[in-house]
């Protein structure tokens, strides 16, 4: 079973459960009780690398998670309530930031001020490779490779500065120039992907995004 499911904890969700106040923790509470009674052996659970805190570290697989954000703390303690469940095996795959064909952060950032965190390095990947090494891990659970209960981060290996990667971004796409503040320090991290690369054997497909 593949648990790929947005945390939606902003405000504008229309998600029914959080009208009702129910939490993603919450949510995956509720499904746990079904994947038992089934006969799924083996759950692969989308995480993200939001667990991990700014603090201007290299981050493994290894780096004991400290989440900032509340998104973070919910997917942190979801991870451990499903890999705590002894009926059955549980693999965190915690991907970076996505980019997709239709999706790109920089049209997000495009145009504004005030932008923190210039120097903070970018921590990104693209769907195409998101889908690959989800893919690699089922592949190695038909060979009888289990991957099962284990950690592994998902993030390009290409980490230029925020400020260096969406502003060449937004020149490239012809959109205005973000800005960023150079007045507060800069807090940020590098996630290393090397487990996803020496376990599962995977090659980035997209390493300049």
């Amino acid at each position: 079973m593949i648990i790929d499911i947005p945390p939606k904890l902003r405000g504008n969700s229309k998600d029914p459960l959080n009208a009702l106040g129910m939490s993603f923790v919450g949510k995956i509470e509720t499904l746990i009780p079904f994947i038992e009674k089934s006969e799924i052996e083996n759950v692969l659970f989308v995480s993200s690398t939001s667990v991990y805190g700014d603090d201007n570290s290299i981050v493994t697989e290894e780096t004991e998670p400290h989440p900032e954000t509340e998104s973070g703390n919910q997917l942190l303690h979801t991870e451990q309530l499903l890999q705590s469940n002894t009926n059955f095996k549980t693999t965190i795959l915690r991907f970076g930031g996505l980019i997709g064909e239709d999706r790109h952060p920089v049209h997000f950032l495009a145009g504004r001020t005030n932008i923190e965190n210039p120097n903070a390095p970018i921590n990104l990947i693209h769907q195409e490779d998101c889908i690959g090494i989800i893919l690699e891990i089922l592949r190695y659970a038909l060979n009888d490779k289990s991957v099962w209960g284990e950690i592994f981060n998902g993030v390009a290996p290409y980490h230029p500065s925020r400020k260096e990667y969406y502003t060449q971004k937004a020149v490239e796409l012809n959109l205005a120039l973000p800005e960023f503040n150079y007045q507060l320090p800069t807090f940020g991290k590098i996630v290393l992907s090397s487990k996803v690369e020496k376990v599962l054997g995977y090659s980035f497909t997209k390493t300049h995004l």
